[in-house]
């Protein structure tokens, strides 16, 4: 019997070093609920003085692009364009999101974001994708909201403190060479005025290869000698690298005054960020990918990163995003959004940033040089480093042409 017995405590001890390094989620709900802090948004209840019903909410297939239509029994239509994930989901939005809106009282959305998760065991489905169904979902509803009252989404939610977001130029390739990579970046930061640029290194998920050999250092070499000392150098290694290697290369990256290290390792490994975050001096970023609220919370109170990145529509939308915003800021940390877009999909980050105090030096924004696209109005520039929150309309801003969108078929 003692034998068994010191068996069992052997193996006990085992299993509890093993949970120690591995992060436990300090609560099951996903409340989005704040208590005893100011509300999230302003009380749309005071903003509508009758109730504005949700009475369909349809997907449009054009050509090239894929749009969320909400409409209220008013008949005011809020319209987004949607990110190239949600094609991949469009089941899931129409049998578990759709549904659930549906009749509902818009002025109800905070209650309804944290009631959408039990909806038909929704949460049986969480994740990302999941919650990205949900987050153009509510961001359409938000857009309607925002033609009701003839007013900008921000001032709808809140405070604005800020109508042009200072930006970085965000390169999304790894198909370039060094020499390539810096050279077509360096005139698109000419072109714009911008501070701040981020170049990928590492190969993307990539158990430490490099895009090529070499790559990543010379890259981050030749971008500081030919940008100058002064200019903001971010990265991103989409979790191109184990625990060891991200650490040798965070060192390398210090060396270069390198101002953000985003994704060191795979994001699901939160522990390895956070051994990561903890070894390094530099800003370690990271978040794009995660939508639970529990894993937010611990990311957040374990300085697993020390600038969460999350994704308003991976997220879930603005209200969610703006609960871990809100996390954020009682850890003392600020928040930059993923957001690496150039065209209407932009505003959901700019009206964002506007409203959020505890807001991070730059703001993503694509490197590549903007098209004059036809289909909507007005189209975003960066000027002086800046770009000009699009408040100027209804909304989220923007005006889709009418004849463009009757030539798409519901799906």
């Amino acid at each position: 019997m003692k034998s068994s017995r010191r068996f069992f405590l052997k193996q006990s001890s085992i299993l509890g070093l093993g949970m120690a390094s591995y992060p436990t989620w300090s609560y099951p709900n996903p409340s989005l609920k704040m208590r005893d802090q100011k509300p999230l948004i302003k009380d749309l209840h005071k903003s509508f003085s009758s109730p504005v019903i949700i009475n369909s909410i349809d997907l449009l297939k054009t050509q090239y692009h894929l749009f969320v239509i909400v409409t209220s029994k008013d008949g005011v239509q809020g319209i987004i364009k949607a990110n190239s994930r949600l094609k991949n989901t469009v089941t899931m939005f129409k049998n578990l999101i759709t549904p659930f809106f549906i009749g509902k009282d818009a002025r109800d959305l905070v209650q309804m974001m944290e009631d959408i998760y039990t909806y038909g065991r929704n949460y049986k489905y969480a994740g990302m994708p999941l919650w990205n169904a949900a987050g153009h979902a509510e961001l359409a509803i938000l857009d309607m909201l925002g033609q009701t009252a003839r007013l900008p989404v921000n001032q709808l939610l809140g405070e604005v403190l800020r109508k042009e977001i200072p930006v970085y130029m965000s390169s999304t390739t790894r198909e370039t060479t060094a020499e390539e990579e810096v050279e077509w970046v360096g005139r698109r930061i000419q072109e714009t005025g911008a501070k701040a640029a981020k170049i990928k290194i590492g190969g993307r998920m990539s158990k430490n290869k490099d895009a090529y050999p070499g790559r990543s250092e010379s890259l981050v070499k030749l971008a500081r000698k030919e940008w100058g000392d002064d200019f903001i150098l971010y990265v991103d290694a989409n979790g191109s690298y184990d625990v060891p290697k991200a650490i040798e290369i965070g060192k390398f990256l210090q060396d270069y005054n390198t101002q953000f290290y985003e994704e060191p390792v795979p994001w699901e490994d939160f522990e390895g960020t956070r051994q990561v975050a903890k070894a390094l001096k530099m800003t370690v970023a990271g978040g794009e990918q995660d939508s639970s609220m529990p894993k937010w919370k611990w990311m957040i109170d374990n300085k697993a990163v020390d600038l969460p990145q999350p994704d308003l529509v991976y997220n879930g939308g603005m209200i969610r995003t703006l609960q871990v915003a809100r996390m954020a800021e009682s850890a003392g940390m600020k928040v930059t959004p993923h957001s690496p877009k150039i065209d209407s999909q932009s505003a959901y980050m700019l009206h964002f940033a506007s409203i959020v105090s505890n807001l991070g030096e730059h703001q993503e924004f694509h490197a590549r040089a903007p098209k004059n696209e036809d289909y909507f109005t007005p189209n975003l520039r960066v000027k002086n480093g800046v770009v000009r929150v699009p408040d100027e309309l209804p909304g989220f801003g923007f005006q889709f042409d009418q004849d463009y969108l009757n030539k798409g078929a519901k799906l």
